[in-house]
């Protein structure tokens, strides 16, 4: 899955549980909401990580590199 996704299925969690009157289980979907979140937020870090080591690494980031020096 990707950071979009899991942060659609956090809202579609957080949805249900504002739609449901069973307080267990808004309570069980909003932890899954939370959790769906932190996941979103944990690949979006990754791929910027990714992003900026592949920036510097990069044929063009190389060659600016080569010609500063």
């Amino acid at each position: 899955m990707t950071s979009t996704e899991y942060r659609h299925r956090a809202e579609e969690y957080l949805r249900l549980a504002n739609e449901t009157t069973e307080l267990f289980a808004q309570m069980a979907l909003f932890e899954m909401a939370a959790e769906f979140r932190a996941k979103a937020q944990q690949l979006e870090l990754l791929e910027l990580r990714e992003r900026r080591r592949r920036q510097r690494f990069s044929p063009i980031a190389i060659e600016k590199f080569a010609l500063r020096h």
